[in-house]
């Protein structure tokens, strides 16, 4: 059975900042085992910049 998470990650201050959090989340789910499907990013209803990282696990 595979498991599949989205994950939200946003920064009000510094899209640099959102980058970087989004970098070592992708490091730590790799780590976990999960498989990277997709990274995006864009904005949400207050503007604030936001990543979306879909990630799929295989379930033994």
């Amino acid at each position: 059975m595979e498991q599949f998470k989205v994950i939200k990650i946003s920064n009000a201050w510094s899209t640099y900042r959102l980058t970087r959090n989004v970098e070592k989340s992708l490091q730590q789910l790799t780590v976990e085992g999960y498989e990277i499907l997709s990274v995006s990013f864009g904005v949400n209803h207050w503007w604030i910049p936001t990543a979306f990282i879909t990630v799929r696990k295989e379930e033994i």
